[in-house]
């Protein structure tokens, strides 16, 4: 017994624990500060509050004994006491319930814009571990669940007990003895509290870690409905959200459950103490020891020696749910950015960039290298092709050279500076990316193509969809540049969306130009007008191109041919295709004994 006891304690002492509380707060001080009138607006209702439930208790009492001694002068003055009152309390509320929208909502909304604007600086290694559900679910779901520890719930911790400590006085001035029977409750107000916050703090987290995997499995469904329609996956897919969906119903009827069984004791404590002072109070009157009047206001003001005790518990119950949610938001925000600022277009002052890997050892997971020691130069103003079977490394350069994940030795410089160096607005701003997978935005494609480059004009515009042959296709459409999309560029074809996507990259004019397999989603005619643009597109800048395709390849200045994270071959097309080795493999072509192997 005494071994299970001291698990429980184990178990709870977390949730009992201050460090928590000042966690909590230390966290969210800077958006609370920002909004300290309203906090202090609603800190100083805290005194009209209290004052009032002392008056109208003062009111009911006195009014009461004023009829019963026929006192019409009484009563009068009383009456328009009793107005006065009851407009201070509609003005009251209507302050409090504005100031408390301000102080709740407007921390929300910086909560969510600093959130944002901090994943927006996180580095690709830390959001590559996080599904873009959960991330989601933080918006949807953490963020609108932090109301028990901002607003007027923070306010309460400070005004429940001030109202309990006032109306004691107060009733102990009437009649200490009942006023003292009447506390027998407190014990068990504060004993509940601290039972049902624990026990709704450890199903909030379940709840809220649900809402996030709920979250993925939809953001899944809804992004990937033509393959799952494709392979038939409806029903598998169904029956996934359906068993998460019984999860959350289950845990949210416990907490129901919880929430039911702490109302009603609440509930029981409220009319305990109710029955315990009516009961003695009559007696009291009986015996002349109270007014009948002194009595209604005991009556009245009981309650609130008892509702800041079962609130109080009831607040923390829900501070405990908010704090499971933030727990979730903040693992988020203590993770390491990759800059002190979101990145701007900033670019370099030399046009011409030269690449060089220098001894670069990285792997994205601590035991496995994708790199060990690669040492490449690229000229600049070059085409360098790099070739390789699939899992070689090619994607993990890029990867690496755009500064999405860092070394773990060795160093990338551009022009002799190395990368960490640089801010991520200048090494990015030097980079222009075409992706073998095109991403486009909901949106116009006007949209789409400025986003590489706000401030240019209607021209430059229009010239760089031509120069992607992409500006008659344009033109066709009902609107235009103004014509809408869809998610990802859904009412686009594959090569439209592939041209629109190096169109961007003409626009953006970066002395780096990155193609991964940037044709390949191209018909052959389309192909070769896009790679004459291409072409035009790669003079005075220095290119490294993804590609198998032979027509991409073959007039780069230099061909890279990777295995396995190392450069196994180096040379021009014709160099390559006259010696045996794996480019020759990759081209299909077989070893031939009258050919020297590379080496």
């Amino acid at each position: 017994m005494i071994l299970k006891m001291r698990l429980i304690l184990i178990t709870i002492r977390p949730y009992l624990s201050m460090r928590d509380v000042r966690k909590t707060f230390r966290l969210l001080a800077p958006f609370i500060r920002k909004y300290w009138k309203a906090y202090i607006i609603l800190f100083s209702l805290l005194g009209v509050d209290i004052a009032l439930i002392l008056s109208f208790a003062w009111f009911f009492g006195n009014i009461t004994d004023a009829a019963i001694h026929s006192d019409l002068e009484r009563i009068k003055d009383l009456i328009l006491i009793g107005i006065i009152l009851t407009g201070l309390s509609i003005g009251s509320g209507f302050v409090s319930i504005y100031y408390d929208t301000v102080a709740t909502n407007a921390v929300k909304k910086d909560l969510k814009d600093n959130l944002l604007h901090h994943i927006l600086r996180l580095p690709a290694s830390s959001t590559s571990k996080v599904h873009s559900g959960e991330l989601l679910s933080h918006f949807t779901n953490d963020i609108h669940s932090v109301d028990g520890v901002i607003g007027s719930s923070l306010i309460n911790f400070i005004r429940l007990p001030f109202i309990y400590v006032a109306v004691f006085i107060y009733l102990f001035q009437i009649n200490w003895m009942l006023c003292l029977l009447s506390m027998i409750i407190a014990p068990i107000a504060v004993a509940s509290s601290i039972g049902f916050g624990f026990l709704l703090r450890r199903n909030s987290r379940q709840i809220h870690d649900l809402y996030g995997q709920i979250n993925t499995v939809l953001n899944e469904i809804f992004q990937g409905l033509p393959v799952i329609r494709s392979f038939l996956m409806e029903k598998g897919f169904y029956k996934k959200h359906a068993t998460k969906n019984e999860q959350l119903y289950q845990l949210e009827l416990q907490n129901a459950k919880l929430q039911g069984w702490f109302s009603a004791g609440g509930e029981l404590i409220s009319s305990l103490s109710y029955l315990i002072s009516i009961s003695l109070g009559a007696y009291f009157v009986s015996v002349k020891i109270l007014t009948i009047g002194a009595l209604l206001t005991f009556i009245n003001l009981v309650h609130h020696l008892v509702y800041p005790l079962t609130d109080l518990a009831s607040k923390w119950a829900g501070f405990q749910h908010s704090v499971s949610a933030l727990e979730r938001i903040f693992n988020i925000l203590e993770q390491k950015s990759e800059s002190l600022n979101l990145p701007v277009y900033t670019p370099l002052v030399r046009r011409s960039v030269g690449i060089e890997f220098e001894n670069v050892t990285f792997g994205y997971e601590k035991n496995n290298s994708v790199f060990k020691d690669l040492s490449i130069e690229i000229p600049e103003n070059k085409v360098v092709a790099l070739v390789g079977p699939s899992g070689a490394g090619k994607s993990t350069l890029f990867n690496l050279l755009q500064g999405f994940y860092q070394p773990r030795s060795g160093q990338i410089l551009l022009n002799g500076i190395p990368t960490t160096r640089l801010s991520i607005s200048e090494l990015r701003s030097a980079i222009a990316f075409v992706p073998q997978e095109t991403y486009l935005f909901a949106g116009t494609i006007r949209e789409n193509l400025l986003f590489a480059s706000p401030g240019v004009t209607e021209e430059k515009m229009m010239s760089a969809a031509e120069s992607a042959y992409i500006h008659e296709f344009i033109c066709s459409l009902p609107e235009g540049y103004n014509t809408e999309i869809g998610e990802r560029g859904i009412k686009l074809s594959g090569g439209q969306k592939q041209r629109i996507a190096i169109a961007r990259a003409i626009l953006k004019d970066a002395p780096i130009l990155l193609l991964d397999e940037a044709t390949s989603a191209l018909d052959n005619e389309t192909e070769h007008r896009v790679q004459k643009a291409l072409n035009n597109l790669m003079k005075n800048r220095t290119t490294i191109v993804i590609a198998h395709r032979l027509s991409t390849i073959q007039h780069a200045d230099v061909i890279m041919v990777m295995d396995e994270g190392e450069i196994v071959q180096t040379g021009t097309h014709q160099e390559l295709i006259n010696v045996n080795g794996l480019y020759r493999t990759l081209q299909g072509l077989p070893l031939n004994n009258r050919l020297k192997m590379y080496s």
